[in-house]
């Protein structure tokens, strides 16, 4: 066992190199590796040790999800969240109802529950942020865009759990109204930012006031669950306390320092309040370096562990996986009625972006593991969609850096004449 988690993390570096290097995505290379080392390839993994994942998967799954929201909360600066806000909001809303909706039909005429489709149609509509981030990194495109799919990418992974998982609570109860899912998702959201910005606060104080030297990385996670625990006692949702809680660690220097400028008695402190010039930094670059490192190692199982669990045998789900790719490929397309005073190639990265990933899978996992899912056949549909959604991305992808390639050679070829 020990020889094969070394040998799974480096084949993740050797993975996000290689995606680094040539484009090609490390979440597929990932569960390609899962499905190889699987009892329906080679059957490297013995059977007990099968059985001994599967028994931890639902703390793995629940913690993945926790620290993914976490996670990719530090990437969300509020400054530029301001600024590309209505872009990225319209752009995130859009394409995250056009899929649900697009997603629950074709699930609907093939014959599945209505309440499992729209449940379903929730968790794979948001666009994965373990793609589209390295990918921004890659791409570095410039202005809006930038904004406009990280935020997209943060916002739908955010909608995923949160409408997903309150579908499977009214799917529970066999209740469903619009009503019952707004009042629902307010009541998760209420308690859940409640509890992520208290404890948040709570924390940098005691991080900056008594801990001060003895400050420990481990220690922040160790918060992180503590507030995942009390926020689904309280009966919200503690993935969303922890985005919450990222939000402001990010952010501290920001929104303490416009604190302490509304707090000030002069207006040279409230005008370096409010520029953000008095406030306390909560996070440093070592740290978002560790927590990028954890998110890693969590993706990098949790992919491996989708591969081990692919049936290949099943014609029909990877048909009906491939046909919902199709779809969701063709009408990624009506984001450009958003896009259309923007820049051609802009356009086109934008309608290219739309791989599933770890939150759709996690979100999966949870709705299996309270039985609301009890066909294998529906799991393999999804994993299967997961996995065609990156690989017709990835083609989308690598046509726009080549059509950009040559637009750029042109223009400068025509700059020189």
């Amino acid at each position: 066992m020990l020889l094969g988690v070394s040998l799974i993390i480096i084949f993740g570096f050797f993975a996000e190199f290689i995606f680094k290097k040539f484009g090609i995505p490390d979440l597929l290379l990932l569960v390609l590796l899962g499905f190889a080392i699987g009892p329906q390839a080679m059957n490297l993994v013995p059977e007990a040790i099968l059985v001994g994942i599967r028994a931890v998967a639902p703390l793995f799954t629940s913690f993945a999800l926790l620290f993914l929201m976490f996670e990719g909360s530090l990437s969300i600066d509020l400054r530029s969240f301001t600024r590309g806000v209505g872009g990225g909001l319209a752009l995130s809303f859009f394409n995250f109802i056009i899929s649900s909706i697009v997603i629950t039909v074709i699930l609907i005429a093939l014959k599945y529950d209505l309440l499992l489709s729209i449940l379903i149609g929730f968790a794979l509509s948001g666009v994965s942020s373990a793609f589209v981030m390295p990918l921004l990194k890659q791409l570095r495109p410039k202005g809006e865009v930038h904004t406009m799919l990280a935020l997209e990418s943060a916002l739908t992974d955010v909608f995923t759990i949160v409408f997903a998982l309150t579908m499977m609570e009214l799917i529970k109860v066999n209740v469903f109204s619009f009503r019952a899912i707004l009042g629902q998702v307010i009541s998760l959201f209420a308690v859940a930012g409640m509890m992520g910005i208290l404890g948040a606060a709570l924390w940098i104080f005691l991080d900056k006031k008594v801990f001060k030297e003895h400050k420990s990385f481990m220690s922040t996670i160790s918060i992180i669950i503590l507030i995942y625990f009390i926020t689904e006692f309280l009966g919200g949702n503690g993935a969303i306390a922890a985005l919450f809680f990222g939000l402001v660690m990010r952010n501290s220097k920001q929104l303490s320092s416009i604190i302490k400028g509304i707090a000030a008695n002069n207006e040279k402190e409230k005008e370096l309040g409010m520029k953000g010039e008095l406030g306390i930094r909560a996070l440093n670059e070592d740290e978002k370096l560790f927590y990028g490192q954890i998110s890693f190692f969590l993706k990098t199982f949790f992919f491996v562990y989708m591969g081990l669990l692919i049936n290949v045998r099943d014609l029909g789900a990877i048909f009906i996986g491939g046909v919902l790719a199709l779809a969701v490929l063709a009408i990624r397309n009506l984001s450009q009625v958003l896009t259309r005073k923007m820049d051609k190639h802009d356009r086109t990265l934008i309608s290219s972006v739309f791989a599933r990933g770890l939150a759709a899978a996690a979100v999966i996992q949870i709705v299996v593991e309270n039985g609301i899912i009890t066909s294998s056949r529906i799991v393999d549909i999804i994993y299967f969609f997961i996995i065609c959604t990156i690989i017709l991305s990835s083609i989308r992808v690598f046509i726009y850096k080549s059509g950009l390639k040559k637009s750029l050679e042109a223009a400068k070829a025509q700059a020189a004449n």
